[in-house]
């Protein structure tokens, strides 16, 4: 055959493939032209670990080659397998003169062989191209830039709405308007006119915020005449439970509005109850922004007058949440919005419920208590509809009245959770649900519980009720949780055999290694056809995250929260917990994405409908995962297995 027809040949076969389907023409032809093309029968060696690098760059135009990394003793682990359109010995682009693994073939295998130098080049004219190649080596490395319109798969393509605006800064906002305790109403009043502030703050002697004044609520209680003229602010301030600090990014002050179901912020100078007042920050500030729907979607939630129109906004809530998923950066933003989704949804069900048992005539036992999200929920990493774990935790009534106030609340908690089934949650026989008497106890009950867990957590069977040591209140009296917690944390104290126990736990299987031709290769070199995002990367990362955060007696509700809270050792710890983080934000996006096109809970994703950009990330995520356990093993003297 003619050389000439043969760099045609390679030519349209390099343009099926990233990175070489973002070079040119003339590009394309250059390389192949100080190019060759080798042939290998099955069994054969490539090239040895520790061997100096050829000048070449490879690529697999047939067949499949293993990569081994060999121990010491001789022994050899399989790392990855690489196939048709995958590239050989780019190890160098790291600085890495000899080679870090072992390539033999698995099959017969053709390669073309391009210089290395002039790939490189040619790359480097490339920003897309060279984002390509970064893949294999880092998810954390890829830009947030990275153009994904045309990098996502087409069988799952969703994210139609960016919500990039979410990490804009929001300027200092304008008009604060502070007042003292005595102030007199109609002078909060006037000023407020004057000013066209939003709300007037009320300070102490320091300076320091201790409640706000709205119009709302001059008109409600002063205009109205429940109250004087004259009526001093403090009494008519509701008081600030919670500030922030002037200064950041949209994205965190619609996550706070969302969580304290709230249109106004306070800001102090050090973003703490004690400092300085510096401004209120309104929900108008944000839509100056970009409009902030999901804020009148909480409103709505929380005045729905049936379940039916509370499924309806869930519906449109979820919408909302798709609509933004364009990338893996974007679960940013939109995972605390989902979780703030769920607690309205979850905050209206009780109020209706318990408004219909009131009706029906149950005595309401008078306790204080606390709804709680337990697992994905209280970490705000549930975006689909499946398995919302919800419990209840009730203050301890007297002996005589236990009974009475637990059959209450048993049948509470299961009309809640019926109602939350009416609102479209697909609750399994794993979910956890108020109105199983595992999920709704007494504080003192849980208390016994966590202690069972944590001082005989083989008997007790620990692994069952992980999920139970993430909890976040939703509503109620959230000292109850505050009250658990103490206990949870002072247990482990006392019992320091029992995070070494969690994370030996955590890392019983190891993540899979590869793709290889639409299918995933686990660590033992076997094929399946589905690819399991929890178990790959999700489930180890978020049991290693909060076993480490409960050793480090840090709370923190979300895994990279927990990550980010740890203290690395060195710089090399610091980039693997930054690359952790990379590599859940990117495994959450797209579970939020399967689901979200599946009507699942988005676990189970199917490798043949992934792009090879995808593919890669989520192979470098495997990778991070497995780092990370052999990161805690060494810290803890475990030993990652099958």
């Amino acid at each position: 055959m003619k050389t000439a027809s043969i760099a045609h040949r390679v030519v349209d076969f390099l343009r099926r493939w990233p990175p070489f389907q973002y070079f040119d023409d003339d590009e394309l032809f250059a390389l192949v032209s100080g190019g060759r093309v080798v042939f290998h029968e099955r069994d054969e060696l490539v090239f040895m670990q520790g061997a100096t690098r050829k000048p070449y760059v490879y690529v697999v135009q047939q067949g499949a080659v293993q990569l081994c990394e060999q121990s010491a003793d001789g022994t050899e682990q399989l790392r990855d397998v690489r196939g048709e359109g995958d590239l050989l010995g780019i190890g160098r682009y790291l600085g890495f003169g000899e080679h870090i693994y072992t390539a033999r073939t698995e099959t017969d295998v053709i390669l073309y062989a391009l210089p290395a130098e002039a790939f490189w080049e040619t790359v480097k004219h490339h920003p897309r191209a060279s984002r390509f190649l970064a893949t294999y080596f880092s998810v954390a490395i890829l830009p947030p830039v990275l153009e994904v319109g045309e990098e996502r798969g087409d069988a799952l393509r969703l994210g139609r709405r960016p919500v990039d605006w979410l990490s804009r800064p929001v300027d200092q906002p304008a008009r604060t308007l502070s007042c003292q305790r005595d102030t007199a109403a109609r002078d909060v009043a006037r000023r407020l006119a004057e000013r066209d502030a939003a709300a007037a703050v009320v300070v102490d002697a320091q300076g320091a915020p201790l409640g706000i004044i709205t119009p709302r609520v001059l008109s409600d209680r002063v205009a109205s005449g429940r109250e004087p003229p004259d009526t001093p602010a403090e009494v008519l301030m509701r008081r600030v439970c919670a500030v922030t600090a002037p200064g950041l990014e949209a994205g965190d002050y619609l996550a706070r509005m969302l969580d304290q179901q709230t249109d106004h912020l306070v800001l102090t100078a050090n973003g703490r109850l004690d400092g300085p007042f510096a401004g209120v920050l309104t929900r108008r500030d944000l839509t100056r922004v970009e409009g902030a729907a999901p804020l009148a979607l909480i409103e709505d939630m929380a005045r729905a007058p049936r379940i039916s129109e509370l499924a309806a906004l869930r519906r449109q809530a979820e919408a909302v949440l798709a609509a933004g998923l364009t990338g893996p950066d974007a679960t940013r933003w939109l995972a605390p919005m989902a979780g703030a989704f769920n607690a309205a949804v979850l905050r209206r069900v009780v109020g209706l419920v318990e408004g219909a048992l009131a009706e029906q005539g149950l005595e309401h036992p008078g306790l204080d208590h606390c709804w709680v999200f337990f697992g994905a929920a209280a970490r705000n990493e549930l975006f689909t509809r499946h398995d919302l774990d919800v419990g209840l935790i009730y203050d301890d009534p007297d002996p005589d009245r236990a009974r009475t106030a637990r059959a209450y609340y048993l049948e509470l908690g299961r009309r809640v959770g019926a109602a939350l089934s009416a609102c479209g949650f697909d609750v399994s026989a794993k979910a956890i649900s108020p109105g199983h008497a595992t999920a709704c106890r007494s504080v003192h009950e849980w208390e016994r519980a966590f202690t069972d867990w944590i001082a005989q957590p083989i008997e007790s069977c620990v692994y069952r009720a992980t999920s139970l040591f993430d909890m976040r209140p939703v509503q109620g009296d959230c000292r109850l949780v505050d009250r658990l917690e103490s206990h949870i944390q002072g247990e482990e104290d006392r019992h320091p055999e029992f995070v070494p126990l969690l994370l030996e736990d955590s890392m019983a299987n190891l993540p899979p290694l590869t793709f290889f031709r639409g299918l995933v290769v686990d660590d033992e070199g076997g094929y399946r056809e589905v690819l399991d995002l929890q178990r790959a990367t999700l489930q180890p990362v978020v049991d290693i995250a909060r076993a480490l955060a409960l050793d480090c007696g840090r709370q923190a509700p979300t895994t990279l929260e927990r990550l980010q809270v740890l203290s690395p050792e060195d710089d090399a710890a610091a980039l693997l917990i930054e690359e952790t983080a990379a590599a859940f934000r990117n495994a959450l996006y797209h579970r939020a994405r399967t689901g979200y096109t599946a009507g699942s809970d988005g676990s189970r994703v199917d490798p043949s409908k992934l792009t090879r950009l995808e593919q890669n990330l989520l192979k470098s995520g495997f990778r991070t995962v497995l780092r990370l356990m052999e990161y805690t093993g060494r810290r803890y003297g475990l030993m990652p297995r099958r």
